[in-house]
């Protein structure tokens, strides 16, 4: 049992939910110093929504600004494995974007642009080299694919 006497009554900040967010919230308070805060969980650590969301992570995305926020994750990965002496189990096997038509082909190539901008590399490869990535892909019904290594 923790000893009421010595513990705190109030926080500079109180982080509400132990999901990836609160637990990224309270990493980057720590960062910039902040000593004296706390997170609030009713359970265990992403026992919530993150859980199984846990390997759908991708750059690409719209809008711009979820875009830089998740190539920002992607760089950030490594480096925690380094600070904590912990390995994440991070993994980045790179993603395909499948298109079936002519306006989802130019919808990738409007992604491929904005990414550029970003730092987000991302190209559009031949089918066999898509199969390559995921051998059990169907190519007969798309009109192009583009890869994303991140």
């Amino acid at each position: 049992m923790a000893d009421t006497e010595s513990m705190k009554t109030q926080a500079r900040a109180v982080v509400i939910g132990g999901g990836v967010t609160g637990c990224s919230i309270l990493y980057h308070l720590a960062k910039m110093g902040w000593t004296d805060s706390v997170l609030l969980e009713r359970r265990e650590l992403t026992s919530g929504s993150s859980w199984h969301a846990a390997g759908n992570l991708f750059v690409l995305t719209s809008p711009n600004n979820v875009s830089a926020l998740q190539k920002y994750t992607f760089e950030l990965y490594p480096k925690l494995a380094e600070e904590s002496g912990q390995d994440c189990g991070f993994f980045a096997p790179g993603g395909l974007n499948l298109a079936r038509t002519e306006d989802q082909y130019t919808a990738l190539k409007m992604a491929r642009s904005r990414g550029k901008r970003l730092g987000v590399e991302a190209e559009f490869i031949s089918f066999e080299e898509a199969r390559e990535h995921a051998p059990l892909l169907n190519t007969d019904p798309l009109h192009a694919v583009m890869y994303e290594p991140m």
